[in-house]
């Protein structure tokens, strides 16, 4: 689940400026503010906590997730922090898949990747492959990696580790049999704290394996904060059963979130600013082969949420004008249409409160645009009530 090129297209369009910073470790205190106002300076918009409870199973086989394994509290204890204007990027299991439909997916696939962005530009990305989900052969391929590269392999606790230059940044291999799990550092800094690049690589490479040998834990859950407290996560709004309105067959328990670290402050026309923030999830099914096989069916959910509800109107103005065809029917607040975006690949919009939705699906079982609208209507009216 690494195919992020559909995440540019929830960034708003227009100048932004970004006016929160936010505190990788997070903060359990509640910020001082009113609906509108901005936290204050440090204050986290988007807080990561851990899902907690029992981890999800894939089969028989109870599944790592990769934000559970390098949190933001963890990188905060290691003393960096998550840049405010980049996105929080998740994919995961959300649902526990039975043993006759865990199938192997895509060569392209792993069960979990989590993607940060750092002040400054770096970037960390943490990835788990595990079977049943990734064939024996996806596993091993990546468990070679440092022999490949002439690395040298540690043994700790059962798992191999190896740390290894990679081009200009570092790659970690943590492996057993069944299990691959790859840290990639890009890395622009010579020194962190009072540790080299090196050793924040060991650092964080130690973390990781500690919370492999604890063993697997629930996806990571996000928070809304500030004035965007009690924003629900698109992937809440977007669950399985809402999925398989449109299609039936099969689990629907792979997603693919995205939230935005911080928000952004928009000039309005009549001299006011609205705050701005964004959140998508991609919901697809399990089958054979994943996104490569000819069963495969995602629906992407796009979220842009202000905060205050006069601003969606321009927004939707925008994204029902021109080429787009009214839905014909009742969605939330405002004007609800269809546009084509590619093809085969058609856009639902609408707003509802403070948030304006775009629900996205494509491929041969798509089809036209009155099948879209068969499809997709149903699941816009379940978000549409779960959003008031």
């Amino acid at each position: 689940m690494q195919r992020y090129g559909w995440l540019a297209a929830a960034a708003a369009t227009g100048v932004v400026m970004v006016l929160v910073s936010v505190v990788a470790g997070g903060s359990n205190a509640a910020p001082q503010t009113q609906p509108g106002d901005l936290p204050p300076l440090g204050q986290p918009v988007v807080v990561q906590e851990p899902g907690g409870g029992e981890p999800l199973s894939y089969g028989d086989t109870a599944a790592y997730d990769a934000c559970a394994l390098l949190s933001t509290r963890t990188l905060g204890d290691q003393g960096v922090r998550i840049d405010p204007g980049s996105s929080f990027i998740d994919s995961h299991l959300d649902g526990t898949v039975s043993p006759d439909a865990a199938v192997p997916q895509g060569g392209l696939d792993s069960i979990s990747n989590c993607r940060y962005t750092l002040l400054g530009g770096d970037e960390l990305s943490v990835t788990v492959q595990q079977t049943p989900f990734t064939t024996s052969d996806k596993v091993d391929q990546t468990r070679a990696w440092p022999q490949q590269n002439n690395a040298v392999v540690r043994h700790d606790r059962g798992l191999d580790v190896s740390s290894y230059r990679d081009g200009a940044g570092w790659t970690t291999v943590i492996g057993r049999p069944k299990l691959a799990v790859s840290i990639n550092f890009d890395l622009r800094r010579p020194v962190y704290g009072d540790r080299d690049q090196h050793q924040f690589v060991l650092d964080v490479t130690r973390t990781v394996v500690d919370a492999v040998v604890a063993g697997p834990a629930g996806p990571a859950v996000y928070r809304h904060t500030g004035p965007f407290t009690g924003v629900k996560s698109p992937c809440q709004l977007l669950t399985a059963d809402a999925f398989q309105q449109a299609y039936p067959d099969g689990p629907s328990s792979l997603v693919l979130e995205y939230a935005d670290a911080g928000f952004a402050a928009v000039p309005q026309d009549d001299g006011e600013t609205a705050l701005r923030t964004s959140a998508s999830c991609r919901r697809s099914n399990v089958v054979p082969d994943g996104a490569l096989g000819p069963l495969y069916r995602e629906i992407r959910l796009d979220m842009v949420v202000w905060d205050k509800p006069q601003w969606t109107v321009p927004r939707d103005r925008t994204d029902c004008g021109g080429s787009a065809v009214t839905l014909g029917v009742t969605l939330g607040d405002g004007a609800s249409c269809l546009t084509d975006s590619g093809p085969s690949t058609w856009n639902l919009s609408f707003r509802t409160g403070r948030s304006v939705i775009t629900l996205s699906t494509g491929g041969v079982a798509a089809g036209d645009r009155e099948t879209v609208k068969r499809l997709l209507t149903p699941v816009a009216r379940t978000i549409v009530a779960r959003l008031r």
